[in-house]
């Protein structure tokens, strides 16, 4: 995905689960300057994650503001979350 061009609606199935600010700024018609300032305010318009001193922003949060579905490919019973499904891991009763 290059930071100059918008998100084709092909695209959308082979995003990330989580973007970084200049991606999802990006998506959202946000420039650089314009999105970080955001992320400082705490008026980004969809729900961010800090980790450590790195933003990352939920593509399913982006996906959703913007009206489009949110692709899944987990199984039944997901929330869409991007979460992986604990099944058959070591120590599951």
């Amino acid at each position: 995905m290059r930071s100059d061009t918008p998100v084709r609606l092909d695209e959308v199935g082979s995003l990330p689960v989580v973007l970084n600010p200049v991606e999802a700024g990006r998506m959202l018609g946000l420039g650089r300057t314009t999105t970080y300032r955001l992320l400082r305010e705490g008026s980004f318009p969809v729900p961010v994650l800090r980790v450590g001193r790195s933003w990352r922003i939920p593509t399913a949060g982006v996906l959703a503001h913007l009206g489009l579905p949110v692709p899944s490919t987990a199984g039944e019973g997901c929330s869409r979350c991007g979460a992986r499904s604990n099944h058959g891991m070591e120590g599951e009763s």
